[in-house]
C-alpha cells in the first residue's frame, strides 16, 4: 500500500516537473530559436518595408531586453546603416540610429516618409522619437569624411494635429525644422474642417540649398539653380491651404555659383556671389515681393549683359563701359546691387557708399543705377536672350512671367 502511494506521488511529481519545467523550457528554446531565425528576421524587414515605403534589408538582429530590438547590417533608401536600436512601447517608438547622411538621393525618401506620417494616422498610430548619433548634410560621400552632429527627430500627434520637429541636440534650438499638419475650420457655415500643412525653418547655421530645392521639387515646386556649394541661413515659413502655397523667407544665400545660376540663360556670368534676402513673399502661385541684395567681389561678365542692362533697364554708362579689347567677356572686381520686385515694378539700386555704381572693372565704374523703376516685363526681356528682346521668348522667361507679381494696373 505504501509502495503504491509512493509510485503515484513520484509520477505526480514527474508530471508536474514536465509541465512546469520541461515544457516551458522547451517553449522558451523554441521561441528563442524562432526569434533568431532568418524567417523572423525577414518578417521584421517586410514590416519595416511596409512602414517606410522602401525595401529594407536586415543582416543581424538581437534582443538585448524585452521590447527592444537591435538591428545590424541594415540597408534602406540606398544607404547602409551600421546599427539601429528599436524600443517599442504602448504609445511610443524610440529609434537610435548610428549614422545617416542626407543627400539628394535620400531626399525623396525623407520627404515621402514625412508626408505619409502626417497624412496616414491609421498607419502610424504611435509617436516616434528618433536619435541619429552621427548626422551629416552631404551631396556625396559618407559620415566618415564629413562633419557630423547628433540629430533628434520628434514625431508627435495631439488630437487631429500631427507634427515633426528636426533639431540638433548639441545647440540651443537655434537650428530646427518644424513640419505640422493641423485641422483648421472655415466659416461658421462650413462645418467641414480643412487640413493645413505648415513648415517652419530656423537655421542660424548653413543648410545646403540643393537639398532644400530637392525637397521643394518633391512637392511640385520649381527652383533656380544656385550651384552645388550654395548654403542658406535664415528663416522660412511655408503653408499650404486650399492647394495654394504661401511662403515668407529672409536670410542669406552664400557661395552662389553665378555660372550655374545663369546656365539656363543665353548669356552667362562667372564668379561666387552672396545674396541677402531682406524679404521674399510668395502667395497663390506668384511672387508678391522680393527685396534682396547681391554682391560678387570678383568674376567675369559677358558684354551683352552690360548692354542689356543699359538698353532694357535704363542703367547709365560710365567711363569703363566701352571695352577696348573687343572681347565678348570682361572681368570685374565688384558687382553689387539692391533689387526690389513688387506690383509697382522693378527697382535696381546701387549699394550705399558706391556712388551709384553697380559694376566695377579695373577700379573704374562700368554702369550706374537707373534713374527710375522699370516695368516687370522688362525683366523678362532682360533674361530672354532674343534679338530683338521678345517675351516669353524662352521657357525660362515664360515661367518667370507666370510667377512675377501682377502689376497694379491689371488688378
Amino acid at each position: 500500500m505504501f509502495v503504491e502511494q509512493s509510485t503515484v506521488k513520484i509520477w505526480r511529481i514527474r508530471l508536474a516537473f514536465i509541465i512546469l519545467c520541461v515544457l516551458p523550457t522547451f517553449c522558451l528554446c523554441y521561441f528563442a530559436a524562432l526569434r533568431q531565425s532568418e524567417g523572423y528576421r525577414q518578417q521584421i524587414a517586410d514590416k519595416a518595408s511596409k512602414i517606410l515605403g522602401r525595401q529594407v534589408q536586415i543582416e543581424g538582429m538581437t534582443h538585448p531586453q524585452p521590447g527592444c530590438l537591435r538591428l545590424s547590417g541594415i540597408t534602406v533608401a540606398g544607404q547602409s546603416l551600421s546599427s539601429v536600436s528599436v524600443v517599442n512601447s504602448k504609445h511610443e517608438v524610440r529609434l537610435a540610429i548610428g549614422g545617416f547622411v542626407l543627400d539628394q538621393d535620400a531626399i525623396p525618401f525623407v520627404v515621402g516618409l514625412v508626408d505619409r506620417w502626417l497624412s496616414e494616422p491609421v498607419q502610424f498610430q504611435k509617436d516616434y522619437l528618433i536619435d541619429i548619433k552621427n548626422f551629416a548634410w552631404q551631396d556625396s560621400g559618407s559620415v566618415e569624411n564629413c562633419e557630423v552632429r547628433p540629430l533628434r527627430i520628434e514625431c508627435v500627434s495631439a488630437g487631429s494635429g500631427r507634427a515633426i520637429r528636426f533639431f540638433f541636440r548639441d545647440d540651443d534650438g537655434e537650428n530646427e525644422i518644424r513640419v505640422a499638419r493641423v485641422l483648421k475650420h472655415g466659416s461658421r457655415s462650413d462645418s467641414v474642417g480643412k487640413y493645413v500643412t505648415e513648415v517652419q525653418v530656423n537655421a542660424s547655421e548653413m543648410l545646403p540649398v540643393p537639398l532644400i530645392f530637392a525637397a521643394l521639387r518633391q512637392r511640385g515646386g520649381r527652383h533656380w539653380d544656385f550651384g552645388d556649394e550654395a548654403v542658406f541661413s535664415g528663416q522660412i515659413d511655408i503653408s499650404n491651404a486650399g492647394g495654394y502655397w504661401t511662403a515668407e523667407c529672409s536670410g542669406t544665400i552664400d557661395h552662389v555659383d553665378l555660372d550655374a545660376t545663369t546656365s539656363m540663360l543665353s548669356s552667362h556670368l562667372q564668379g561666387a556671389a552672396e545674396i541677402t534676402l531682406n524679404k521674399f513673399l510668395w502667395s497663390r502661385g506668384r511672387i508678391e515681393n522680393i527685396d534682396c541684395v547681391c554682391v560678387a567681389d570678383r568674376g567675369e561678365i559677358e558684354q551683352v549683359w552690360i548692354d542689356r542692362l543699359v538698353r532694357i533697364l535704363g542703367c547709365r554708362v560710365d567711363e569703363a563701359y566701352h571695352h577696348l579689347s573687343g572681347s565678348q567677356a570682361r572681368s570685374f572686381q565688384r558687382l553689387g546691387f539692391g533689387l526690389v520686385i513688387d506690383s509697382e515694378g522693378l527697382q535696381l539700386r546701387a549699394l550705399p557708399g558706391r556712388s551709384g555704381c553697380l559694376l566695377e572693372s579695373q577700379g573704374l565704374p562700368v554702369i550706374l543705377e537707373p534713374v527710375q523703376a522699370a516695368t516687370l516685363d522688362r525683366l523678362a526681356w532682360l533674361l530672354s536672350g532674343t534679338r530683338p528682346p521678345a517675351v516669353p521668348g524662352t521657357d525660362v522667361t515664360a515661367w518667370l512671367l507666370s510667377v512675377l507679381p501682377i502689376p497694379n494696373g491689371y488688378r
